[in-house]
This record gives structure tokens, C-alpha cells and sequence, in this order.
């Protein structure tokens, strides 16, 4: 009776130990850069277009359904975007998208703040779950 229970105590722990890890690691299925491919002056607001390069860092498809640009000086939900693009496992989709962002939100951004994209995406055979994923910048002369 004893060594069972410490067999059930031993599982236990194993079973705590690996959906830890699941928990910890969820989340960082989706890495990302950006570049500003062209922005115009709308006064107080700023349209961006984005050239995204999204990496799927699973080893199972992934189907981004659609994106929004979080903006921090904004009330408010973002306003998502779909895309629909698919991502093989390991491998990466580039999204140009454009956003209407508060000219504060780009400031930070030229001061290095990372852009959080909120996506919305769908693992193979899963349900769909939503993603923050904060771009780091891709330098103007280097294209992925």
C-alpha cells in the first residue's frame, strides 16, 4: 500500500512537472520581425505599412486566422485583420499589412519598444487561440 502510494505521489509529480512545462512553453509558438515599408501622416494617427515575417516555432502547421496591432495609447480593442496565411512546421510566412496606429505608439517605437502583434491562430486539429507576439525590428537593408 505504501509503495503504491508513493508510485501515485511519484506520477503526480511528473504529471505537475509536464503540464508546467506545457504551460511555460505555450505561447512562443509564433516568433516575429518587422519593417516599416511606408507610413503616412494622419495627424495625431499614423497609417503604417508592415512588411511581417512570422516564424512558426512548432513542429505542427499552424493557420494564422488574423492579426492586430496592439496600440498602447488607444482605449479600446484593436481592430483585427484577417489573413488566413499558413505556417509549416519550423518554417516562416511573410504579411504585409497595413494599420492606423496613434503617431504616439510609432514614436515608441522609434525609441525601441517592440510592436505587439495580437494574433489569432489555429494548430493543426486544435482549437483557435489567441498570441501576443512582440516584433523586433529588421534593419531597412536586410530583407528575410
Amino acid at each position: 500500500m505504501a509503495r503504491s502510494l508513493g508510485l501515485l505521489r511519484l506520477s503526480l509529480l511528473a504529471s505537475l512537472l509536464l503540464a508546467g512545462a506545457a504551460v511555460q512553453s505555450a505561447g512562443n509558438e509564433l516568433a516575429g520581425t518587422y519593417r516599416v515599408e511606408q507610413i503616412t501622416d494622419l495627424g495625431s494617427e499614423v497609417r503604417v505599412t508592415l512588411h511581417i515575417r512570422l516564424i512558426n516555432n512548432t513542429s505542427q502547421n499552424l493557420v494564422v486566422t488574423d492579426l492586430a496591432l496592439r496600440d498602447l495609447r488607444r482605449s479600446g480593442k484593436a481592430e483585427a485583420v484577417p489573413v488566413g496565411t499558413s505556417l509549416q512546421p519550423r518554417e516562416g510566412a511573410t504579411v504585409e499589412q497595413e494599420f492606423v496606429i496613434s503617431r504616439a505608439e510609432y514614436e515608441r517605437w522609434s525609441k525601441g519598444v517592440r510592436p505587439a502583434l495580437e494574433v489569432r491562430l489555429q494548430p493543426a486539429g486544435g482549437r483557435e487561440v489567441r498570441r501576443a507576439v512582440y516584433l523586433a525590428r529588421l534593419d531597412a537593408g536586410r530583407r528575410p
